[in-house]
């Protein structure tokens, strides 16, 4: 089993069991947020607004998160285990990934 099968498999009796893709692009305004996700989690648990991110790094995640009077931004909800992170992680991309391939397939064939 490679990496990215094993961080597809629940972390400590969690999964993520639905995850909703809406892409956007801000490219065209200087940022690098490519979209914004919500899962659940074991279908019980809604976390919302997690975005989407590409750097020259490659694709990763950010956590939904505020911004403190000092004018920083704090983690709203933030994974206390990396395999969980990886695991949303995992899902989210996949999912991201199939959804912009779908995109791209009805672009390409004019539809």
């Amino acid at each position: 089993m490679n990496r990215k099968e094993i961080e597809r498999l629940p972390v400590m009796n969690l999964e993520v069991t639905e995850v909703k893709i809406y892409p956007f692009d801000t490219t065209g305004i200087g940022g690098n947020v490519k979209a914004v996700a919500n899962i659940k989690i074991n279908g019980i648990l809604e976390i919302k607004d997690i975005k989407i991110i590409y750097s020259n790094k490659g694709y990763f995640i950010q956590m939904p998160s505020k911004r403190s009077r000092s004018g920083e931004f704090v983690p709203i909800v933030n994974p206390l285990e990396k395999e969980l992170y990886l695991h949303i992680r995992r899902k989210i991309l996949d999912e991201y990934k199939r959804i912009m391939e779908k995109y791209d397939e009805k672009i390409g064939s004019g539809s």
